[in-house]
């Protein structure tokens, strides 16, 4: 072999081998690896860039829901010895005693702070109630009023018949059937008012800041 075919030669093999000076690259073999992915982030959602955070959020469909009503009024109720309409023992007038008749009640109302009892006569046509009894400053955790008893620290109004506490009912003669409205008020703050307060004044106060009411009517006759 001549001189010029061992150069030719010697280049062919140079040519074919990579030197690593970065000149020369080789023809890449086998296959290649998969493009990586960039990793799943969990940043939310910007709002006003067209995402779902940027929708208005609606509530969730529950289906039917039932109407709830309004909570219901306790039985807020009084109770006298006599039926309601029915006749007054006449130990409680003036034709006995005259002394209060025994009262209970059931079912006093939350936030109750004190209870207060009148009786008026419903029957005479006056633009003046005539008040027999007025009596504030019960306990509300006391279920009843004893007969002819005034619980301590309750206050009784001057009547109009200018009577401190209960004056029985003694209607004129002849004057056909008198009705005697009982009334216990549950009130929402204490009565400041004292004993001998006009029985206007405090019945007036009473119906102000009473929350609850329930009457009894006793009948009478001379």
């Amino acid at each position: 072999m001549g001189r010029r075919t061992a150069i030719i030669i010697g280049f062919l093999v140079l040519a074919g081998c990579d030197t690593g000076d970065g000149k020369t690259l080789r023809e890449p073999k086998g296959t290649l690896p998969p493009p990586t992915m960039p990793a799943a982030t969990t940043e939310s959602p910007r709002d006003d860039v067209g995402t779902l955070a940027s929708l208005p959020l609606q509530d969730p469909v529950l289906g039917d829901q039932p109407i709830l009503s309004a909570p219901v009024a306790g039985n807020f109720r009084l109770i006298a010895p006599w039926l309601d309409g029915g006749s007054i023992d006449l130990r409680h007038t003036c034709y006995g005693e005259g002394v209060a008749p025994s009262l209970g009640w059931a079912d006093v109302p939350a936030g109750t702070v004190e209870l207060a009892v009148s009786v008026i006569d419903d029957s005479v046509a006056s633009t003046t109630p005539i008040i027999h009894w007025v009596i504030a400053g019960i306990n509300p955790n006391d279920i009843s009023l004893a007969e002819a008893n005034v619980p301590f620290g309750a206050v009784q109004a001057t009547t109009s018949f200018n009577e401190i506490g209960f004056s029985a009912p003694c209607p004129i003669a002849g004057s056909g059937i008198h009705e005697y409205k009982f009334t216990v008020y549950a009130l929402n703050q204490q009565v400041e008012l004292g004993d001998s307060t006009p029985a206007e004044d405090l019945l007036t106060f009473v119906q102000t800041v009473s929350i609850a009411s329930a009457d009894v009517i006793g009948t009478f006759r001379r």
